[in-house]
């Protein structure tokens, strides 16, 4: 009974974190079971649900640039039906599930949220910007299906935006990044077996306060992010994938600045599912003033030889777009709330014999530019 009691009230805590600080009253309204395996909760919070001053879905409609996102589902999203109003999506974790009690609850598949320190090298090959301020991004972001090769290492797609504190660096047009990046958001998709218990490619968000040294916070880990929304859970998937040389399927994702509530909003299909508020980061957060958009792989070097798990599509950036993976219809957000065509046409590549990026330029039928990336790890990566 005592060892019951305790699961509850730990559960308790991990839901508080979940859904926001300002939840005062938990309950679970529906039950969702997707095809894929995930259990979705959708938990209703008593106090009103936070919205943005002016959300990515104004911001796109007030462009002449950009074009409006459809709807797409995810897997567990029957019908297109999400949960009831006035309710967050939870998934489970694997573990969760294992306890057989209705009260367990997922925060990126872990059940206590301290920051994590990766066990590993985060490789990456991505394109990147220095033309802000920035107050928001917003890119298509591609979804492939990778086999990792060890359970606790992930790969990536993703987006993200970034503050120096280093006065003296100058952003603008050819800017190498700065030398040190503490206040970072991303958001995109990524396979990490360890934490969602598959291979399937999985919403994520991730904040840092210190360059990720030793602060790593996935989706709501560390109680930062805060969800607001019925229609898209962390964690969970899409049921189409890209196919090499085949149909190609992305996720709209953005961040934006709300200048007003002083927080930070997430976008999924240009539906904004949550916020960061300024508090979570240790020192000044008002504007980015670093873009960056391609893959990352958490290399933790198996055997002593460097991993095999593959970055976007596994193929190098130099192959065609129709089978190397690629960040399409990125658009910058001013400092005026507007969405900007940004050229981010440098590159940047921590292992380029292994995975590399490839700036291809802005799109001709849908505005907005495009970078190739990717690899497939292995033992050249050592050479």
């Amino acid at each position: 009974m005592a060892a019951k009691i305790m699961i509850r009230a730990a559960i308790a805590i991990m839901l508080l974190l979940a859904v926001g600080e300002e939840a005062s009253a938990l309950l679970i309204q529906k039950i969702i079971e997707s095809d894929d395996g995930d259990t979705i909760d959708c938990v209703a919070i008593s106090t009103e649900i936070l919205q943005p001053t002016r959300s990515m879905k104004a911001i796109v409609a007030d462009s002449d640039i950009a074009v409006a996102a459809e709807e797409r589902p995810q897997s567990w999203r029957k019908g297109g039906a999400g949960c009831p109003s006035g309710t967050v999506p939870i998934r489970r974790s694997p573990a969760a599930n294992d306890m057989n009690t209705t009260e367990a609850f997922s925060i990126a598949g872990k059940g206590a949220p301290p920051p994590r320190e990766l066990s590993g090298t985060v490789e990456k090959a991505a394109a990147y910007g220095t033309n802000g301020p920035y107050h928001g991004i917003r890119a298509e972001v591609p979804v492939w299906r990778v086999n990792v090769n060890h359970p606790d290492e992930f790969s990536m797609n993703y987006v993200m935006i970034g503050c120096t504190l280093d006065t003296s660096w100058l952003p603008g047009i050819g800017a190498d990044p700065p030398s040190s990046l503490p206040n970072q958001i991303m958001a995109g998709v990524m396979t990490w077996p360890s934490v969602f218990g598959d291979s399937l490619s999985r919403l994520f968000v991730y904040y840092t306060n210190d360059s990720g040294v030793h602060h790593n916070c996935f989706n709501t880990e560390c109680g930062g992010f805060q969800i607001t929304n019925t229609k898209y859970s962390l964690g969970t998937a899409w049921s189409g994938e890209s196919q090499l040389g085949g149909q190609q399927y992305g996720v709209y994702v953005g961040i934006h600045r709300d200048d007003t509530k002083l927080i930070w909003w997430v976008s999924v299909m240009d539906v904004d599912i949550g916020y960061f508020n300024d508090t979570v980061f240790d020192t000044r957060f008002p504007e980015g003033s670093y873009v960056e958009m391609g893959g990352r792989v958490l290399n933790t070097r198996p055997g002593g030889k460097h991993t095999t798990t593959p970055m976007g599509s596994t193929i190098p950036s130099c192959a065609s777009t129709l089978y190397a993976a690629s960040i399409k219809r990125y658009l910058g957000v001013s400092a005026l709330g507007q969405l900007f065509l940004d050229q981010v046409d440098r590159t940047v590549a921590t292992v380029p014999s292994c995975y590399n990026a490839r700036h291809i330029g802005f799109g001709k039928k849908q505005p907005g530019y495009q970078t190739a990336y990717g690899g497939a790890g292995g033992k050249f990566c050592d050479l």
